[in-house]
């Protein structure tokens, strides 16, 4: 993997992890596009790393809160554990099948189609949702419901970040507690998938130290600006744009299939 390519892909990671229109999904989408070979597994794994560093820093205020006083925030640490299991169960159950099914330009297209759908529709929904929830509200069932729908993310072209957001914000939560339950619940996602992607052994990437720290540090430095971006694209209400767009990379991903 060229020093170009490892940039492009850090490019990619960073903006599209938190974004509503699925990392894993552009990532296939644009080594169709320009032939890039599937980069090395550790080398993947460091990126997500500095992704996951972003939520860190961004939330720290609150994940501090929670290590401080795990008791006062009882309900919270309860979500991460009951909302981590479909994803957990829906992982293991789909290892096996995870390289034919993103290798599909098709599968791509077709999924990002349905969560274009399923993005448009919710938003009409939340806007109609006049009373907000907060944190102290959260329980068992809200766990299960925004866990369930981080699970189906695992399937290309379905945003994790899209699909827990507004699973939060069709439970009634406000704007910035769904995004803070949305990437509460993605620390345990994310580092769990690394710890099992790096089991593979790190291996030789074939890219050069300042390389690869240029890389983390680019998925780090975009993925927090997204968020930023997220917070307000929700505050303007204009989260259905996204939905559009997955409908036309969606209808491009088919296209270049059947090319």
């Amino acid at each position: 993997m060229t020093f170009i390519q490892a940039i492009f892909l850090a490019i990619v990671q960073g903006l599209t992890e938190f974004l509503p229109v699925s990392s894993s999904g552009h990532l296939v989408l644009f080594q169709k596009i320009f032939n890039i070979e599937n980069p090395p597994v550790f080398f993947d794994v460091l990126l997500h790393l500095g992704t996951l560093l972003a939520i860190l820093i961004y939330f720290r205020k609150q994940i501090i809160e929670l290590l401080k006083f795990p008791k006062k925030n009882i309900k919270l640490w309860i979500f991460v554990l009951v909302g981590s299991i479909p994803v957990g169960i829906a992982g293991y159950l789909l290892k096996e099948k995870v390289d034919s099914i993103f290798n599909s330009l098709l599968t791509l297209g077709i999924s990002w189609i349905i969560f274009g759908v399923f993005s448009i529709i919710s938003s009409i929904k939340i806007a109609k949702i006049s009373t907000k929830r907060d944190l102290l509200t959260i329980n068992t069932k809200d766990g299960l419901f925004i866990g369930f729908l981080q699970a189906v993310a695992l399937l290309p072209g379905v945003s994790r970040s899209g699909s827990t957001v507004i699973a939060g914000l069709l439970s009634g939560f406000s704007n910035s507690s769904a995004v803070f339950l949305s990437f509460l619940l993605a620390i345990p996602a994310i580092a769990g998938a690394s710890i099992i992607e790096a089991r593979g052994g790190t291996g030789d990437i074939g890219l050069s130290t300042p390389t690869i720290i240029i890389s983390i540090l680019l998925s780090f430095l975009i993925g927090y600006f997204s968020l930023i971006l997220l917070q307000k694209v929700l505050r303007e209400n204009k989260f259905r744009y996204f939905g559009y767009y997955c409908l036309l990379v969606g209808f491009v991903a088919i296209l270049l299939h059947f090319t």
